[in-house]
């Protein structure tokens, strides 16, 4: 148990599985997963745990489970044991709070009666403590930040896995101030463009599985991103060390490319890591531009017309075509660029209408015949394992829910 850890899922549970089996590899043992966490016994304990958190666009927390199996009458002395134990060298009020996950029923009860109880157990111990749940609901990150509730106290979780309980303590919540910061303070902006998020594009670079516990990220090693816009691939393999290279039809999009990777370069620039942007019709390339060896590609393509209303069938289907005539020709000319093996992470467009999606149709097919192999983001052993439900093409959608233009992501591999 001492290397065992629940991964609190983002809004996108499943491209957040994804990017954790990715990144997790066959170097870590998945034990269970759920809507809300996908729990892991890795090889070595996180020494790190905060910085290997800002590698996960989609993981929201990182819990130390301590115990397991516990019935849920015998939660309020477990974690009383527990929070007695660590602050026994700790003369101040205890400060901690509870949250809990995966419970088909509301969640408010447990909370409330457990704390209570918790409350109670530490008194009859002869300790002054503070539970920091507002109105019995699970703590929010910035409730956690602004109470320093990692530094000074604790944070307890209890998450109810498919056969047994999992109790933890939080050793890292996601950087959610770094998150906004990089994508609503760059200088650089363009609501035209799409504005990949970056949480996003950080998934999409870790689902190609050149970040991960086996293979760390370095700067002898190139992120290509072809179709670069205003370069948020770029920044985001910037921060996690990789060397760059953008290429994109429109000059102008290179110079907000460029302006926002030196917003971040300054602080956060490896010198050896090296930056290469050109112009270029990414139907077009050839090696005289791709000069150097490539070992990634992760991408967004054009996302269409801007709409306000989910577009007519007629519409979507002129839209469809140009993109995947386009896709078709980039896939050709990239193919002679890349060496066999190398991966290829790509957002597409697809339609919301309610909880229906409109996406490209046999958009795979010439994809593969230039000489592709197409990826499931989710290993289809451990999706039938925990019964995780995804579609049968293996590819995952990331749409917001105020939103009509959705984003398909795609994972294929060079032969």
């Amino acid at each position: 148990m001492n290397n065992l850890y629940a991964f609190i899922l983002g809004r996108k549970y499943l491209l957040s599985v994804a990017e954790l089996c990715s990144v997790l590899g066959s170097e870590a043992h998945i034990v269970d997963i759920t809507q809300e966490a996908l729990i892991a016994a890795l090889p070595e304990p996180l020494t790190k745990p905060e910085e290997f958190l800002n590698r996960l666009g989609g993981t929201i927390k990182i819990v130390k489970i301590f115990n397991e199996g516990i019935p849920l009458e015998h939660l309020a002395p477990a974690f009383s044991e527990y929070l007695l134990k660590e602050f026994t060298d700790v003369d101040q009020k205890m400060l901690y709070g509870l949250s809990t996950y995966s419970f088909s029923r509301q969640h408010e009860g447990i909370i409330r009666k457990t704390l209570n109880l918790i409350k109670k157990d530490l008194q009859a111990a002869g300790r002054k403590s503070r539970f920091i749940n507002k109105n019995f609901q699970n703590l929010e990150s910035a409730a956690i930040k602004g109470e320093k509730l990692l530094q000074k106290g604790k944070e307890i979780v209890l998450i109810n896995g498919k056969n047994k309980t999992f109790l933890g303590d939080t050793v890292a919540i996601q950087d959610f101030e770094g998150y906004s910061h990089r994508d609503y303070d760059r200088p650089a902006r363009d609501p035209k463009l799409g504005m990949l998020p970056p949480k996003l594009a950080q998934i999409m670079i870790n689902l190609t599985g050149k970040n991960s516990l086996k293979h760390i990220s370095n700067p002898t090693e190139t992120l290509y991103d072809p179709f670069v816009g205003i370069g948020t691939v770029l920044t985001e393999g910037l921060l996690l060390g990789f060397s760059l290279l953008g290429s994109d039809i429109s000059d102008e999009v290179l110079k907000k490319t460029k302006i926002n990777i030196d917003w971040l370069r300054n602080n956060n620039f490896n010198p050896e890591q090296k930056l290469h942007l050109f112009n270029k019709d990414a139907t077009k390339l050839t090696t005289k531009e791709v000069n150097v060896p490539v070992h990634l590609v992760v991408t967004e393509t054009f996302l269409g017309p801007p709409v306000s209303k989910l577009p007519a069938p007629e519409f979507r289907g002129h839209t469809f075509a140009q993109i995947k005539n386009m896709l078709t020709g980039f896939f050709q000319a990239l193919q002679p660029i890349l060496k066999p093996g190398t991966p290829v992470v790509i957002s597409v467009l697809a339609y919301k209408d309610r909880q229906m999606y409109y996406q490209i149709p046999n958009l795979t097919t010439n994809i593969l015949s230039a000489g592709y192999e197409q990826v499931p983001l989710i290993p289809r052993a451990i999706a039938a394992k925990f019964d995780v439900r995804m579609s049968s093409d293996g590819t995952l959608i990331y749409d917001r829910p105020d939103q009509i233009v959705a984003r398909q992501i795609y994972h294929f591999v060079r032969k």
